[in-house]
């Protein structure tokens, strides 16, 4: 490998911190996991869409750029166009944006590593390179990529070994058009040109040169205007360097003399991307990729060529012998010519000077133009695949006479023909039809969900089935549902696609809803998710009474939500118009509503009358109930499977200083009333008051109709507050000032 190191000159290049944004920020759609790397652009970042769960680069540009109006303006112009190229031999660009005032690129993520890294891997040492094939393949891949690229009218600039990752197939994709270009010129105007991108020649703002230099054509090394050429220019560089593990400085010999038992053919594929003259090398991508198949074609002759090689040495053997003594037959030697700025790692051995092998003239070779194809069309020739540009045109450089060519695209049928047959036509619109609709049944989907593929919509029926009329190919369908995700995905569509099943993730619900009361009093209340517990008392457990249930698993099938705190006195006379409590002489309403009986809250017109009459009124798709003693216990618990739910076992059965956290409960000196709600620590769940104050009406026994009370009291000590104390009671038992009660709403079914 050539110890001279890449050398990329950006002049200049502003301060960049690498720290713009922290793993788990979220950029756009866009979740930042880790940086990948840094350089002249800014920062890479590997992050994850949101909502695809799918992994993209994200590059995010000095915060600086984002400061200069006019250079947004040509980055969004330049992304735009990035934006459509679309190739499998392109690192694609998915989107741009702006986020915390910086502005970010979005590509594919390509997770094999650079060609610079592959090279590494695969050369056989120092000054040595890579096989052949491998070096076959790839650059072909690459001017692949460069053919669609020039044909959207895209130039590269800067393309090197580090600038053409591969995936894990081993497919190559290059990276970094265009915008590395605009962000480096636009840092060298803010500095106003003082920066030598030479490291020591003074160089003005228009004289700015951005690449990197071992790969740079003359005219662009000239700061002189360049075009696709130049790119023609770096991929001869880049072969030569594959194949030799060396850099075309100087006179360089050909790389047949430097790689035994090289194809010499390889040396006037170089030599003509190398051409200083850029008139002279491969005017574009496609002559490029056609000469670099002719190293592959048949070597049948080779045989009778060898004979013939024999004949003709006998004969200038002949003549030589018989030849006068004064002349001799001198080997002619040329080199191939490539200027460059010297590098101080260079070579030190005398070049030596040898000229080309001649090669047999190459068949005259036309461009032909392809119009009226889809945007994205792939055709395929002589077993290579080129991309049609957005505009639906595509030049290729074709052998003469009729030559067959493919065309597919997403949406029609496969065409097939002929092309070049008549002398003097050089375009043609290939007669795409397009694929005939199949009907498609999507399934798995909420009632009423809609579907939207491109100008198509559906809506799902009661079974949560629709149905659209699709073109095979690649269909970006949307699908959005009350309460549910939205969703969208890409589906290849095939003729023979019938049914497609989809699945909407619901939407969690909102952690805290509220209803409104009479006199615009407010009722909050929290969700309490589904799950299972541990319902009931281990016999060990310190202050365990006859009541309690024997330790039992429970499971809540569905989630509710059920009341920040107990009923106060002001929800209750809002909600029934009446306040029973023996403590409201003391005008505090905010302490929890007592001289509540069963039948006050379960009976004809109660409390649980009216609400449901509310939520009804309302349009509320909820049904308000009083809980079961397990869902009681189990939003009490709140994940907890000790007698107190912070976590804590019972430690004092007179006064108990974690109680005294979570609960008003006696401590054996005289209370009054109970206190005001939410004066006390909440659980997990933020609930209020599940330990003492009132003690609770909950539907107890096998039926869920027999009153129980669950929670303890103001005039009761810790063993009866604990999570699993419970009293059973009859429904006919006249009310105190211990017993309240607390709402909870289930979600009515859809």
């Amino acid at each position: 490998m050539d110890p001279a190191s890449d050398k990329t000159v950006v002049s200049p290049r502003s301060g960049t911190k690498h720290d713009l944004f922290q793993a788990g920020d979220v950029v756009g759609q866009y979740r930042i996991e880790r940086v990948l790397g840094a350089g002249g652009m800014g920062v890479v970042y590997l992050v994850q869409h949101t909502a695809l769960r799918k992994h993209f680069a994200l590059k995010a540009l000095p915060a600086t750029l984002a400061q200069e109006a006019s250079f947004v303006a040509r980055f969004k112009r330049e992304a735009e166009m990035l934006a459509r190229l679309k190739h499998g031999h392109i690192v694609n660009v998915t989107d741009f944006g702006e986020s915390q005032g910086r502005l970010y690129l979005v590509l594919e993520f390509v997770d094999g590593g650079s060609l610079e890294d592959w090279f590494a891997a695969h050369s056989k040492g120092k000054g040595t390179g890579a096989p052949p094939e491998e070096v076959w393949r790839l650059i072909g891949q690459v001017l692949q990529g460069l053919v669609h690229a020039h044909h959207a009218g895209i130039v590269h600039r800067d393309l090197k070994p580090a600038n053409v990752l591969l995936e894990k197939t081993g497919e190559a994709k290059i990276s970094d058009f265009g915008l590395a270009r605009v962000v480096a010129e636009e840092e060298y105007r803010r500095t106003g040109g003082t920066m030598s991108p030479f490291q020591g020649d003074s160089v003005t703002t228009t004289g700015t040169i951005v690449g990197t230099i071992d790969f740079m054509s003359p005219e662009a090394r000239n700061m002189q205007a360049s075009d696709a050429r130049s790119d023609i220019y770096a991929v001869g560089v880049i072969t030569y360097y594959l194949l030799t593990g060396r850099k075309p400085h100087g006179l360089a010999q050909p790389a047949s003399k430097l790689v035994a038992g090289l194809d010499p053919r390889w040396d006037r594929f170089i030599s003509t991307c190398l051409a200083e003259d850029p008139g002279q090398r491969y005017q574009n991508a496609a002559a490029a990729l056609e000469g670099l198949q002719l190293l592959r074609q048949s070597n049948r002759l080779k045989p009778a060529l060898i004979a013939l090689g024999v004949v003709v040495v006998a004969v200038i053997a002949g003549v030589v012998f018989f030849w006068p003594q004064k002349s001799v037959i001198e080997p002619v030697a040329g080199p191939i010519p490539v200027k460059a700025a010297p590098m101080a790692d260079a070579p030190t051995e005398p070049a030596v000077t040898v000229r080309m092998p001649e090669t047999a003239p190459a068949e005259e070779l036309r461009s032909f133009t392809l119009t009226g194809l889809p945007a994205g069309a792939l055709i395929g020739y002589r077993g290579n695949e080129f991309t049609a540009g957005a505009d639906g045109r595509l030049v290729l450089t074709i052998a003469p006479g009729a030559q067959m060519v493919s065309v597919k695209a997403p949406g029609y049928l496969e065409w097939k023909g002929q092309i070049g047959a008549e002398p003097g036509v050089l375009e043609a619109a290939p007669a795409m039809q397009p694929v005939p609709p199949v009907t498609v049944k999507f399934t798995g989907l909420p009632p009423n969900a809609q579907l939207r593929a491109g100008e198509l919509t559906g809506t799902a029926d009661a079974a949560g089935e629709a149905v659209l009329e699709l073109r095979p190919g690649r269909v970006a369908l949307a699908v959005s549902a009350a309460k549910y995700e939205s969703l969208d995905v890409t589906l290849d569509i095939a003729p023979d696609t019938t049914r497609v099943p989809l699945e909407l993730k619901r939407l969690p619900p909102p952690p805290e809803i509220s209803v409104m009361l009479a006199d615009g009093v407010e009722l909050k209340l929290r969700w309490v998710p589904a799950g299972a517990f541990n319902a009931g008392s281990p016999s060990e457990e310190r202050g365990r009474q006859r009541n309690d249930l024997p330790l039992t698993r429970a499971e809540i099938a569905s989630g509710f939500y059920v009341a920040a705190t107990e009923m106060t006195q002001r929800q209750h006379r809002a909600l029934t118009g009446k306040n029973p409590s023996a403590s409201r002489a003391l005008g505090d309403d905010t302490r929890p509503v007592e001289q509540v009986s069963w039948r006050d809250a379960t009976g004809p017109g109660g409390a649980i009358d009216k609400i449901n009459q509310l939520l009804q009124l309302q349009g509320l798709p909820f049904t308000a109930d009083l809980p079961t003693e397990t869902e009681w216990e189990y939003a009490c618990r709140a994940g907890t499977e000790t007698s107190l739910n912070d976590g804590s076992q019972l430690t004092n059965e007179r006064e108990d200083p974690v109680l005294s956290m979570l609960a008003f409960y006696s401590r054996g000196g005289a209370l009054s009333a109970p206190s005001p709600v939410a004066k006390f620590k909440p659980n997990a769940w933020g609930l209020y008051d599940m330990h003492g104050n009132v003690a609770e009406w909950t539907r107890g026994g096998r039926t869920n109709r027999d009153p129980v009370l669950r929670g303890g009291n103001w005039r009761v000590g810790p063993v009866h507050c604990r999570a699993a104390s419970r009293v059973e009671l009859t429904p006919d038992i006249r009310p105190n000032d211990t017993m309240g009660y607390r709402l909870i709403l289930r979600p009515k079914e859809e």
